[in-house]
């Protein structure tokens, strides 16, 4: 017997490669839950490193301890006390004018395309000015297309227009916090100023990877403790702070960045989102300060904040830009305030309607399993949304808004508070959790990521017990020592599923209705996140291939069940059927992730807009996402260009051994706008199943059962299959 189901349009998604090929083997071969393993607790502060560069010098890397650091917070009568660096006075070391110091490390940016060089001329372009100085130290990279080696660490002073080379010291890792310390404590005795500036320049992966990846030291970056154990070392050498520290890189705008450097300046400038290669405007900022010399920080800020945006409109990356001015004298009263809120937060009975309201808030730098997962989510969105949980919801809000006192962002970024937070969408793996254990400046938010990642190692938090963490405490960074580490310390789940069955996730019953729709019954909702459908296409042989997933469920919460929808619908390039992952979603429009082989030869993301407004369908460019090895994001969205020839990547498995290969679509050349369609899918016989997200990021599928799609659209299932299940 086969029902025909009636359906509507929707919202589609697709897992990417790693994912894809357990999944196969999972639903085929009936595989089980994942396996946590408990690693052995590493001291994260006390670990050191030696690397080699390529000139055969040794690096012996950088000993961050817990007696280095400007800012200790502890927990007295329940209550944060936050004991920061501090002088009696803070006196400008020079008389007037700015000095802001670029730490320029170019890794594959400058050696790949000549970003780094490009910034450098952009500053050159600026109005000369006899009271602003910009001083560089370059390294980092492989090759230079500016006249600066790449065997060596140099320093150029820009002044006047002119630029000069005026220090040169052996080649070391620019993701070592020695080499930052050192080139600061230099740069402040020899070009002092009443105000001065910190730049951060390179990838940046927000607060669990750090910034500045050196190229020739293994992509090696400055982890937030070792920058801030940097500028701990640079506090004795100045008699103020900087004016800013600003990030020239993706991602750095974040609570734990911010909380690391009060002692060290007065304003962070940097981007929640990932920065697109053109990075700020050096000409723009210079000009305003040649202008302006007497310029505070905020004042600055707000300028650069409006160039940064202008350039993302001159590179086509405006939907996606943020950049925000972070007052950092206000991070104490936001701590505080976000604790409390976070108290209320996780002492809820019902955990996961707080997880369903913080998964959904604004996220950044992809966060999707084609592209890599961040794990760096808005503050203001997610306060937002739980906002009906208390008045602390509202003062943490509050006192974030106080914070961040300029900030823009483009419309798939609109409501964007300016500054995100690490929430484990994805746990990545026990290190991941760990750094942030000693970077996290509330006890009671990370008490609720540490009680979400014991769920992950679990498949539930219902029996989670870690009252020690909201203990008085003399030093929130030892959390990581007196945590459910051992518990919540798990490998990645990333590519690791199991087959459902009907204990999992309190299902109650899979059935299909009177109108043929898949129903998952629960005995509960509780911790369901959320669902899609994964569909496959049977070759007509002996496999299977994966096609993607439909993004859009229909919940009833009411009858606590979710029931597919799909109407046969599908994205076509060409012709050519696409697979697809949401990427980004607001109420006007959405991005979805397409893994493709570009070129014959580069295995890349197609980034692709759908416009709710007008129902229309665009090619945003090429994005590689966030490096699986270094955690550093790509700073560059590619466009198309005429001639340019992309295939969709498919997975195919084999019903017969579970043998799994990768193929390719049918080609799309490139000629003027690629011709994107939402048509049903080609007759035939598919596979389909739900796909089931819960609170903790683990992810479960349904047995799948069988469709057939006529040559008018229609869609017919077969619920004899229900007897197999």
């Amino acid at each position: 017997m086969k029902v025909n189901k009636g359906v509507w349009k929707r919202r589609i998604s697709i897992p990417g490669l790693l994912a894809l090929l357990c999944l196969l083997t999972g639903m085929l071969s009936g595989c089980g839950f994942i396996e946590w393993l408990l690693e052995d607790e590493e001291d994260f502060y006390e670990e050191e490193q030696e690397t080699e560069g390529e000139d055969g010098t040794e690096d012996s890397g950088s000993t961050v301890s817990l007696s280095e650091r400007g800012t200790v917070i502890s927990q007295e009568n329940g209550k944060l006390v936050i004991d920061r660096r501090s002088r009696e006075q803070e006196i400008p070391m020079g008389e007037d004018g700015w000095t802001i110091f670029v730490y320029l490390c170019g890794s594959d940016l400058e050696s790949d395309g000549g970003a780094a060089s490009d910034d450098i001329e952009e500053a050159l372009a600026a109005y000369p000015s006899q009271q602003t100085r910009v001083v560089y130290q370059t390294g980092g990279s492989s090759y230079w297309y500016q006249d600066i080696s790449d065997e060596r660490l140099e320093r150029f002073v820009l002044e006047n227009g002119e630029l000069q080379k005026v220090d040169e010291r052996p080649n070391a890792n620019m993701g070592d916090a020695g080499t930052l310390s050192e080139f600061l404590i230099w740069g402040v005795q020899h070009y002092p100023a009443e105000r001065m500036g910190v730049i951060l320049w390179d990838h940046g992966s927000g607060s669990i990877n750090g910034v500045c990846f050196d190229e020739q030291y293994e992509y090696d970056s400055l982890s937030i403790a070792e920058m801030a154990a940097a500028f701990d070392w640079v506090y004795d050498s100045m008699t103020d702070r900087f004016e800013f520290i600003g990030f020239d890189a993706c991602l750095m705008s974040t609570l734990e960045v911010a909380n690391q450097l009060v002692p060290y300046a007065r304003y962070l400038y940097a981007s929640e989102e990932y920065e697109p290669g053109t990075g700020w405007d050096y000409t723009g900022m210079l000009d305003y300060l040649a202008e302006n010399p007497a310029a505070d920080g905020k004042a600055l800020g707000k300028q650069i904040c409006e160039d940064y945006y202008v350039h993302c409109r001159e590179a086509d990356a405006q939907q996606m830009a943020t950049f925000s001015v972070t007052e950092l004298s206000g991070i104490d009263d936001l701590v505080q305030a976000c604790n409390q809120a976070f108290q209320v937060v996780y002492e809820q009975d019902d955990l996961g309607d707080a997880a369903r309201k913080i998964l959904g808030a604004d996220n950044f730098g992809g966060n999707t399993r084609a592209e890599g997962y961040t794990n760096m989510v808005d503050l203001g969105m997610m306060l937002d949304n739980l906002s009906d949980y208390g008045e602390e919801i509202e003062r943490a809000r509050e006192k974030l808004e106080e914070c961040v006192v300029y900030n823009v962002n483009g419309r798939l970024h609109k409501q964007a508070g300016g500054l995100s937070v690490y929430y484990p969408i994805s746990v990545q793996g026990s290190e991941e959790l760990q750094t942030f254990a000693q970077l996290c400046p509330c006890n009671y938010y990370y008490a609720l990521v540490d009680k979400v990642a014991y769920g992950a190692g679990t498949g539930s938090a219902q029996d989670y017990d870690n009252s020690s963490l909201l203990q008085d405490i003399a030093d929130l960074a030892e959390l990581f020592g007196i945590s459910a580490a051992g518990i919540s310390n798990p490998t990645t789940n990333i590519g690791e599923f199991a087959s459902v069955d009907e204990s999992e996730l309190g299902i109650a019953d899979i059935y299909f209705d009177c109108n043929g729709n898949y129903v998952v019954e629960f005995e509960d909702m509780d911790e369901l996140a959320y669902a899609c459908c994964s569909v496959f296409v049977n070759d007509g042989e002996d496999g299977i291939f994966y096609v993607g997933s439909t993004e859009e469920i229909y919940y009833d919460y009411e009858n606590n069940l979710i029931r597919d929808d799909f109407d046969g619908l599908w994205l076509t390039a060409d012709g050519v059927m696409l697979p697809l992952e949401l990427a980004e979603s607001t109420d006007t429009c959405s991005i979805y992730a397409c893994e493709i082989m570009l070129n014959g030869e580069y295995d890349t993301a197609l980034r692709i807009e759908y416009d709710w407004e007008y129902g229309e369908w665009s090619v945003i460019g090429i994005w590689d996402g966030i490096d699986p090895e270094t955690g550093a994001a790509s700073r560059e969205v590619y466009e198309l260009e005429d001639g340019d020839v992309f295939e969709p990547v498919y997975y195919w498995t084999s019903l017969d051994d579970d043998t799994e290969e990768w193929y390719l679509g049918d080609a799309c050349t490139v000629d003027g706008e690629v011709e994107l369609t939402y048509d049903y899918l080609p007759a035939g016989y598919y596979f389909y199943s739900f796909e089931l997200h819960d609170i903790y990021g683990n992810v479960y599928y349904t047995p799948y059962i069988t469709q057939e799609i006529d040559e008018e659209g229609n869609i017919w299932f077969y619920p004899d299959d229900m007897e197999d299940m």
